[in-house]
């Protein structure tokens, strides 16, 4: 066996302990609890150790070499396509919002998205052929900001994927639905969407009756009614008895909905699991809430508006990246300490 091969097949035995090495980490991980965020990093990482030991095998086939050329250039091809139309679509979408719902910087989210990604490799271009020191760091800064953001957005993807198709299959002795603004003391369309989809689970849920259902939203300032109370009405007038709703009125939050309902579920003796009726958009964030606060309950996405989704999933991505605070400010010194290394360098040479 000539060195080369010897080198080969080393690689191929790397790649896959590579990858059981993810794979049993993500294993563990998603048996432990599927709501949490690692859980979508981990198959990314498993994804990319896989492509590795595919790519390792591959070469050792007659040609192998020759198809992974063409691999490597189709998907050369995609990424590219999608860099290019990705950031047009989102302005696109944005544009749609500013005409169809009211302006807020949350629905403003993938206009703005769409813009920072055409504008900001021309920034980096710029920065670099300046060639001047600080220009340099601040380069260095934006590239490797951006690519965090990037790539922390790609777990959250992937996360999101992977548990919208385990929630749905999930066991629950009740159902919370989320509530949202109400119009004029009536449930309009996207809190309607939520309250079908919790029925519809709670009929799966229960044997000659639905399994219990807790309408939860407070009043807002513009609201006539609780939002709790408008969306309990809706579940008995579209055939839910009244015996098996309950009613909470108070929450102001994702979060006191969750406290609120869970505390409101005991009193009554119905202890969880739970699941959480929301859209969407919404359901990765509330099932990453309840985890954090210790309540055992999975949520289940309501279908959404196309053109509403994008906006509302990078504001649901925001509020992430809020509540994980510490892990972003370790990147960051990290970041900026690579940008004064490369300043320092600069005023070196």
């Amino acid at each position: 066996m000539g060195t080369v091969d010897t080198v080969t097949w080393q690689a191929v035995v790397a790649a896959l302990a590579s990858t059981l090495f993810w794979g049993t980490w993500c294993a563990w991980s998603m048996r432990r609890d599927r709501r949490r965020l690692r859980n979508g990093f981990l198959l990314v990482a498993l994804g990319y150790s896989l492509v590795g030991l595919v790519n390792r095998t591959v070469a050792l086939l007659p040609d192998g070499t020759e198809v992974l050329e063409w691999f490597s250039l189709a998907l050369l091809v995609v990424v590219a396509l999608t860099a290019l139309v990705l950031p047009f679509f989102l302005v696109a979408n944005g544009l749609t919002m500013i005409r169809s719902e009211r302006r807020s910087l949350g629905n403003l989210l993938s206009l703005l998205a769409g813009a920072a990604l055409l504008t900001a490799p021309g920034v980096v271009v710029g920065l670099v052929l300046l060639d001047q020191p600080l220009a340099s760091a601040l380069a260095t800064a934006v590239a490797l900001g951006g690519a965090w953001l990037a790539y922390y957005f790609l777990g959250f993807v992937v996360q999101t994927w992977q548990y919208r198709r385990y929630a749905r299959r999930v066991d629950a002795r009740a159902v919370v639905v989320l509530g949202s603004r109400v119009v004029s003391g009536k449930v309009p369309p996207l809190l309607a969407a939520r309250l079908r989809t919790a029925v519809e689970a709670a009929r799966r849920l229960g044997d000659d009756v639905p399994a219990w259902l807790v309408a939860s939203g407070g009043q807002g300032a513009d609201e006539t009614v609780p939002e709790g109370r408008a969306m309990a009405t809706w579940l008995t007038d579209h055939g839910i008895p009244a015996d098996r709703v309950l009613v909470e009125d108070r929450a102001r939050t994702t979060q006191e909905n969750l406290v609120f309902s869970a505390t409101l579920l005991r009193e009554r003796g119905i202890e969880p699991p739970y699941l959480v009726a929301t859209n969407s958009y919404h359901a990765p964030r509330a099932a990453l809430e309840a985890l954090d606060l210790g309540i055992e309950a999975h949520a289940i996405g309501a279908p959404t508006a196309p053109y509403y989704f994008p906006s509302a999933y990078l504001r649901e991505f925001v509020a992430v990246l809020r509540a994980r605070r510490r892990v972003h400010v370790v990147v960051g010194v990290g970041i900026l300490l690579a940008a004064a290394l490369v300043a320092y360098a600069g005023w070196s040479a």
